[in-house]
């Protein structure tokens, strides 16, 4: 598993599972698409499922990013998660990704 500060958002630590990786946060990644946001503890922290890369591209892996850190920003509302996470991929002037994540609302 890769752990990195978010490029989104420097106070965000990404947990990326890689191929091969198992556990409890691998399982959660069956129910919950390609990420998730860890909530109820004091370090602000996502989930992605970097066994995408090479069949998804860095735009998408940005965008589930950027939704993941909406949630932290908004709660739980999928919309909210969306609109917080294209707002930070405009400021943050990746406008590919942005767009990936404007087609799903």
């Amino acid at each position: 598993m890769l752990v990195r500060q978010s490029t989104l958002d420097p106070t965000v630590t990404v947990l990326e599972v890689e191929t091969g990786d198992v556990g409890q946060l691998v399982d959660l990644l069956e129910t919950r698409g390609h990420g998730f946001t860890v909530l109820g503890i004091d370090q602000r922290m996502v989930v992605v499922d970097g066994r995408l890369r090479g069949r998804l591209s860095r735009h998408h892996l940005l965008a589930i990013e950027a939704h993941e850190i909406g949630h932290l920003q908004t709660g739980e509302d999928e919309r909210e998660a969306d609109l917080a996470g294209i707002r930070l991929l405009t400021a943050m002037k990746q406008p590919m990704a942005a767009r990936l994540l404007r087609a799903r609302l």
